[in-house]
């Protein structure tokens, strides 16, 4: 069909739409032929955010090397987690900030970075979550959803061309041997004289069979519920927020020394919580990845708020 049209059209005519299809190629692709595909392609591009914390998630969990032929079976172990902080580390240093230890004991030392304020402040806001897991699980959900979730906000938060309060972004050691790394940077902020407005802590981001992309807000401080219904609508998240009594995370170890805090999870206390928790099962490919990155976006927008008002 298409050799016998050709035969039919005029040369000189043939030589002219030649020429005009040629500078359309150039236009849509200076450096590459374009295809029909092309388009297609480029509307099933992934979420970027959700690329970057699948990254994370798969590193910390053993779905991929943490670093060169290195996997981790767990973060339970000094030197499963000596692996983590590094990476964590190098993770903090790509987004410009500049990562700090905090060595509260032999084989416990939280990471964390300071983002500070564009304006002259001495208010601080504490985002936060623990990067170790139970030995017998690999702890994707509980709590590799948590670290991608604290890391894509700081991330976020960097870009951010004002910023009227500090920002610690803390990565916590020990949650599941008793909130010790939590309880020590806490003491830590305290004897330095750290005034905190607010602590963030999130932990288990990663499940939600019903799809409602609901989560809970664990013991809110006075204003938190309101800061999230107002981040919530400037995120355009229209799931439902659960506020709950459970004090089982890092968040207490804050408001034990008067320091309002607010802990994040999935619906942990609503029925829609992972069954892999402190399980081997506990795997990447277990994590609903758009829910995270959901979530995400709403603890963006409510730092946001925190650092514009």
């Amino acid at each position: 069909m298409l050799k016998a049209r050709a035969r039919r059209t005029h040369p000189g005519v043939f030589s002219v739409l030649a020429i005009v299809l040629a500078g359309v190629l150039l236009i849509l692709s200076p450096s590459a032929a374009w295809s029909p595909g092309s388009l297609a392609v480029a509307q099933e591009l992934p979420d970027p955010l959700v690329s970057f914390q699948t990254e994370i998630v798969k590193k910390l969990s053993g779905g991929s090397d943490i670093s060169p032929l290195v996997r981790l079976e767990n973060r339970a172990t000094p030197e499963n987690r000596v692996q983590v902080r590094r990476y964590l580390d190098g993770l903090l240093r790509s987004m410009g900030l500049e990562p700090q230890r905090h060595s509260y004991r032999e084989n416990g030392e939280n990471v964390f970075a300071m983002l500070p304020a564009t304006t002259e402040s001495d208010e601080y806001i504490v985002l936060g979550g623990h990067f170790d897991s139970v030995g017998r699980g690999p702890g994707a959900n509980d709590n590799a959803t948590g670290c991608a979730a604290v890391l894509a906000t700081a991330r976020h938060l960097t870009g951010l061309g004002q910023r009227s309060r500090n920002v610690v972004v803390v990565l916590f050691d020990e949650e599941e041997r008793g909130l010790q790394g939590s309880r020590a940077f806490s003491e830590k902020l305290q004897a330095e004289g750290k005034k905190v407005v607010a602590v963030h802590t999130i932990d288990q981001m990663g499940w939600d069979s019903d799809g409602d992309g609901a989560l809970e807000l664990e013991i809110p401080y006075e204003g938190a519920v309101d800061l999230y219904r107002r981040a919530a609508e400037a995120a355009g998240f229209d799931s439902r927020i659960h506020v709950t009594q459970e004090s089982g995370s890092d968040h207490s170890a804050f408001r034990r020394l008067g320091m309002p805090a607010v802990g994040l999870t999935e619906e942990y206390r609503n029925g829609d919580t992972t069954p892999h928790i402190h399980r081997p099962t506990d795997t990447w490919d277990t994590v609903n990845f758009s829910y995270l990155a959901g979530a995400t976006r709403l603890v963006q927008a409510a730092m946001e708020i925190l650092l514009r008002d």
